[in-house]
């Protein structure tokens, strides 16, 4: 596994290492090389790829996000073609975020991407056959989990149902669970949702933005209040938070990987 360190050189901000899967993952896990195979095997090897996808985004969101703040810790000019390009702290507050804001949501895209690919393991007879959807009521709906309805919390929610009798691979549910406990996943999570479906405060980037709180009172009135000034946690934050949660993306991958896609057909590497 190889790590590569992200790290403000201009500051004194935290070294972090950025965990990469190994190139032997993606040699055996690859459909292209389970053709032969098929099946399901291959359908879980296709959702590698996009799983490969969404790492490489997270990882060049940082990346990106090194290059802003070390050029603004340098205060060094940008030329292009001998033309001085100026860019506004205001502008760079709103890249900044945009590309926090890119890797948070690329995070949990990889969580259900990679759910996809338990999925269509575990949906082999061998590993225990179709999963179901479990409703809120904490009962099987007669729905069986295809594609279009799997998400990371909905296979949770199977595994978390299941008696001993139908008791998945131990290793691939403990993996899943421990990856969503992880300290930056459930850190992350309300970030995400604050961009999808709540308010987005992190976002000052069209001025003076209250937090609005309205409450109906007893006696027919409505109380409003507004409050100015709320912390936020620093751009360096976001950035060691989204890689440790990247991190644990590859540690779960990693416990599952020789499970998923063993080791049986030998693939002789060439020479370099």
């Amino acid at each position: 596994m190889e790590n590569k360190n992200i790290q403000n050189k201009t500051s004194k901000q935290k070294t972090v290492n950025i965990k990469r899967l190994p190139d032997d993952f993606w040699l055996y896990s690859n459909p292209m090389m389970l053709l032969f195979k098929g099946g399901k095997r291959a359908e879980a090897g296709q959702w590698t790829l996009e799983i490969q996808k969404m790492l490489r985004g997270i990882i060049e969101s940082v990346i990106g996000l090194e290059n802003i703040i070390n050029q603004s810790n340098s205060k060094k000019r940008l030329f292009l073609e001998n033309e001085e390009i100026k860019v506004s702290d205001e502008k760079k507050y709103w890249i900044m975020l945009y590309l926090i804001d890119n890797a948070i949501l690329r995070i949990y895209a990889c969580l259900d991407k990679t759910a996809q690919m338990c999925r269509c393991y575990f949906e082999h007879d061998d590993n225990g056959g179709q999963l179901e959807i479990i409703s809120r009521c904490k009962c099987k709906y007669r729905e069986p989990m295809t594609e279009k309805n799997c998400t990371f919390g909905n296979l949770l929610s199977y595994l978390n149902f299941e008696d001993d009798k139908l008791k998945r691979n131990e290793i691939i549910t403990q993996a899943l669970k421990n990856l969503d406990l992880n300290k930056s996943i459930t850190s992350l999570r309300s970030y995400r949702n604050t961009f999808t479906h709540r308010k987005h405060l992190n976002d000052q980037s069209v001025g003076l933005d209250p937090t609005v709180k309205v409450k109906n009172k007893s006696n027919g009135t409505i109380e409003t209040k507004f409050s100015f000034g709320q912390q936020l946690p620093s751009i360096n934050w976001f950035r060691v938070e989204i890689i440790e949660a990247h991190n644990a993306i590859i540690e779960c991958i990693l416990e599952m990987n020789n499970i998923i896609f063993p080791r049986a057909i030998q693939i002789k590497k060439k020479n370099k």
